[in-house]
């Protein structure tokens, strides 16, 4: 990370301060609106899927307001002062408070979305290639986020001490708020001799060709996240009901899982950092893409045999460490390297917008991971695991074609 921008680790500092507060509730948000608040399971789900899909969806005019009003910077900084105000309300011992703070969450994760990307690729020059292993770096900070919210929610909730956890996040988003105050950025500074790669080869295509390109990845995205939303959704309530969660004579609280693929993340990040750049060399973006959409498919091939042996008695843990295994895979080619070509082929007036439409897929496909969700409680399993593996396999065929032009 010493060869990234100065901007750059005050950057991933505010990133994990958020993340962490935001997978405290993500990791806990099913089962905080059944045991807090007393919502059936089935509206519980499509109120976390619809919850999780209002953050993305806001990112379209939250990125046009940091493009043409507020800049990145200010966004952002508004952005964690709405998160702030929002954990805070959820701390209060009282349920009137919820929807004023899910109203706060959304305003603040439509500016934050948007702007934090966008203040990543104001730190590097057109065509630096250090952008993507920057947005790996960034993936492997938000895991490592993802991994200690999972875990404080998980201890902090066992009891169900909802305000304690609430007034944690609220302290954390506080740290990344310090953190990008004392920071002042500085124009950005280009790297010498580009090394060339398959992602970078095409260096100036014309307008046409980038609006296919983002809109194909976008519906990659939108496809991953259908399936990707059940980790913290249906998943999570099968882990809980139907798997042998203890180990070592300890009972794993279900939230944990929602954090397993981070700490999947974090367990293969040498990996990663050392292959994906060599394939990024000889592999196009929309092939590797292609690939993190057929392993997200496998992920819930593999729980076929699971589903029917739960059916007698609760089953390991080692079927949702490899389903949840196969969809790192695909977080990581979908997700990263994606978004990291998203933002090669972003306009510089338009960054903020065209992350927009990025998350606005990832909204759409969080909305319907939360339908299906609620679905697949009143469904067969196994139709149920079919559908989510034929969904990113369409997908894949579609970027294989894409690939082929």
């Amino acid at each position: 990370m010493r060869r990234h921008p100065v901007g750059f680790l005050p950057l991933c500092f505010a990133v994990l301060c958020e993340r962490c507060a935001a997978f405290m509730l993500v990791s806990s948000l099913v089962l905080m609106l059944c045991e807090r608040y007393g919502y059936p399971r089935v509206e519980a789900l499509r109120l976390a899927g619809l919850i999780t899909a209002a953050g993305y969806l806001g990112s379209l005019p939250g990125g046009l307001l940091a493009d043409r009003v507020l800049g990145h910077r200010r966004g952002l900084l508004a952005s964690l002062l709405f998160l702030m105000a929002a954990y805070l309300l959820l701390a209060l011992p009282t349920n009137t408070a919820l929807w004023p703070s899910l109203t706060l969450l959304t305003v603040g994760n439509s500016l934050f979305k948007p702007s934090a990307h966008a203040v990543l690729r104001g730190l590097f020059v057109r065509g630096d290639p250090r952008l993507g292993q920057a947005q790996l770096w960034l993936h492997v900070v938000i895991n490592v986020a993802a991994v200690l919210g999972a875990v404080v929610a998980g201890v902090l909730t066992r009891n169900e001490s909802w305000s304690l956890a609430f007034a944690f996040a609220t302290a954390t988003v506080a740290l990344g708020l310090v953190a990008l105050v004392l920071h002042r950025p500085r124009a950005p500074i280009g790297h010498d001799t580009p090394p060339t790669t398959k992602t970078t080869q095409d260096a100036n295509p014309s307008s046409w060709q980038r609006v296919k390109a983002i809109a194909t990845l976008s519906l990659a995205m939108l496809l991953f996240n259908v399936c990707y939303g059940q980790v913290e959704g249906s998943l999570l309530l099968w882990t809980q009901q139907h798997v042998d969660r203890t180990l070592l004579g300890f009972t794993l609280p279900p939230s944990w899982f929602v954090g397993l693929p981070s700490l999947l993340v974090l367990l293969s990040s040498p990996v990663q950092l050392s292959i994906l750049p060599r394939l990024q060399r000889t592999k196009s973006a929309s092939r590797l893409v292609a690939y993190g959409l057929m392993a997200t498919s496998l992920a819930f091939v593999v729980l076929l045999p699971a589903v029917s042996l739960s059916r007698v008695q609760p089953v390991s843990m080692g079927w949702i460490v490899l389903c949840h295994s196969m969809l790192v895979v695909g977080e990581t080619l979908v997700g990263t390297l994606g978004l990291a070509q998203v933002l090669r082929l972003a306009p510089t007036r338009w960054v903020g917008a065209v992350m927009g439409v990025w998350f606005l897929s990832g909204a759409i496909g969080y909305w319907l991971a939360g339908e299906v969700g609620a679905l697949l409680i009143t469904m067969s399993p196994t139709y149920g695991l079919l559908l989510l593996s034929l969904l990113p396999f369409v997908g894949a065929g579609i970027m294989s074609g894409k690939n082929k032009q």
